[in-house]
């Protein structure tokens, strides 16, 4: 008999995996969890759901009804925004970490804001089975884990003392520097602890376009950009970062939707604490480009409202490519940061095709700042 293929449909809390288990097995989809705390399962975090690979599709579209917003919320303790602005790092102490960590270290002092380490080890139990085979759990697994367990935290202790030295030389006084480490799957643990956290922004480093393919930090960063609530600032290998004071320029790339209203309002808030100026630029066929002096002088009559204080510029970028059109804006104009916002897809295309956001992050040596649409 052919083994069936078993995959990771989501992770979840452990209460809240039983519930998706328990309607997937009224449809009629036999799946099991993994990452289950065998002590004290009430308090299981990231506990997986495992289904066979045939049922996707059906899960996929069972999901989508049972986690809509309204019912999500049930489960979901309903907290106010935390007083204090907050920066969460996601490292893996690779030299493009070290990279977004002297920039989140110095946007934590502009925004007097708490910093927050965050690094994700790796969890040997994660695995495949087959789906009829009974779980045995391997003795040995255990002075594995305690190895890796041991070893990030050498790790985190090194990467803190070099950021607190910098934080030092810097003069930097009003930044609390806290640390989080965690077991499993990088990119769903630093989503599920940044829904905990609540942080101001995530920022994080990626690499270089040029690098092998076996390189995960990109895909994991892309995926975090992806799902993540907040607002997430890519900081790619090959960006050349002079000091907080060198950032002056930040791009918000728009599509005219309602969608850039409320980010707009979020990248002011962001970065005004920069003291950087803002273009605001719209990429789009030459045969458009009446409507869309229309709808950008809408944008600006919202600005010169909500933002008297801040300046910002408007342009329309007139290129079939948006890429192309984006690349040649950023050089002319001499930008630091990308903004856009990406447009938050159902599961399934999710899972199976890529975003602008993606792209742009593999193909771009600019800072790329990530927000989404009614969030």
């Amino acid at each position: 008999m052919e083994e069936q293929k078993i995959i990771t449909l989501a992770t979840r809390t452990y209460e809240h995996a039983e519930i998706i288990r328990s309607l997937l097995n009224n449809e009629g989809i036999e799946c099991f969890l993994e990452n289950v705390n065998l002590i004290q399962a009430a308090i299981s975090d990231g506990v997986k759901i495992r289904i066979r690979e045939q049922d996707l599709e059906r899960a996929i579209k069972i999901m989508e009804e049972i986690e809509k917003p309204e019912l999500l919320k049930v489960e979901e303790k309903k907290r106010g925004r935390p007083p204090k602005a907050r920066v969460l790092l996601p490292v893996d102490y690779s030299d493009y970490s070290t990279k977004a960590a002297e920039m989140a270290l110095d946007w934590a002092a502009r925004l007097d804001a708490e910093l927050t380490v965050l690094h994700v080890f790796y969890n040997p139990i994660i695995n495949t089975l087959p789906f009829a085979e009974a779980y045995v759990y391997d003795t040995s697994m255990d002075e594995l884990m305690v190895d890796l367990e041991a070893k990030a935290k050498d790790e985190m202790r090194e990467f803190l003392t070099h950021l607190k030295t910098r934080k030092k030389d810097k003069g930097i006084d009003n930044v609390t520097i806290r640390s989080k480490l965690l077991r499993g799957v990088a990119e769903d643990e630093i989503i599920r602890f940044s829904d905990e956290y609540e942080p101001t922004v995530i920022i994080m480093g990626t690499r270089g376009k040029d690098r092998k393919a076996s390189d995960l930090i990109g895909s994991v960063t892309a995926e975090v950009m992806e799902s993540a609530r907040v607002p997430v600032l890519a900081v790619p290998e090959d960006f050349e970062y002079k000091g907080i004071d060198e950032l002056k320029k930040v791009l918000y790339a728009t599509n005219f939707e309602e969608s850039d209203f409320v980010a707009l309002d979020k990248l002011e808030k962001l970065v005004k604490p920069l003291a950087v100026s803002i273009n605001l630029a719209h990429v789009c066929e030459k045969s458009t480009g009446k409507w869309n002096h229309l709808k950008l002088d809408g944008l600006k009559k919202f600005a010169a409202e909500k933002f008297p204080n801040t300046q910002i510029d408007f342009d329309i970028i007139e290129n079939e490519d948006f890429e192309v059109g984006i690349e040649k804006y950023v050089r002319d104009k001499h930008i630091d940061i990308i903004s856009l916002t990406t447009r938050r897809r159902n599961i399934f295309s999710r899972m199976f095709s890529q975003g602008l956001g993606k792209k742009m992050l593999f193909h771009s040596t600019t800072p790329l700042l990530v927000f989404h649409a009614r969030r």
